[in-house]
């Protein structure tokens, strides 16, 4: 949420001017992440969620339950359910019945949607590039670490 005068009367508080526009900063910068990806993507026919989803089904080599999908999605079951429901309405994915508990269903990866997912790996490949050529490797680093400190601190 972008920073106004208004929160800091509201608060009664002395906001620091430097942590609200990192605050801003990090903010935008998710959200302008995701666009870059979606539009890297979009020749392929994807989203950036739509290509992670694809990306976890094949890195799990198996068909997966919608719950552990959604797990490893970074969202709620019913996000899960209605992402899938696009991908296998594009056969992308289908959903198979789990073989030992035939009331358990599975999303399973079609080979559509694995030719999708290598095509859009290289779309993934091209953002990559673009952070190699305009950042150095200590910087790359450097700002991973600092990512990665933020993460932890806002995980628990």
């Amino acid at each position: 949420m972008p920073y106004t005068s208004h929160m800091n009367k509201k608060t009664g508080e002395l906001i620091d001017e430097k942590i609200m526009r990192l605050l801003g900063l990090l903010y935008r910068t998710e959200r302008m992440t995701e666009a870059r990806f979606d539009v890297k993507l979009q020749p392929v026919g994807l989203t950036c969620a739509q290509y992670h989803v694809l990306k976890v089904l094949t890195q799990a080599g198996e068909p997966m339950p919608l719950g552990q999908l959604a797990e490893k999605s970074r969202s709620v079951r019913s996000n899960a359910t209605q992402m899938i429901d696009r991908l296998a309405a594009e056969g992308l994915v289908e959903r198979v019945f789990d073989a030992a508990d035939r009331r358990r269903v599975l999303a399973q990866i079609t080979e559509e949607g694995r030719r999708r997912h290598e095509a859009g790996a290289q779309a993934v490949i091209d953002v990559e590039q673009e952070l190699i050529e305009h950042f150095s490797q200590e910087e790359r680093d450097q700002l991973t670490q600092l990512l990665s400190r933020l993460e932890q601190l806002w995980k628990s």
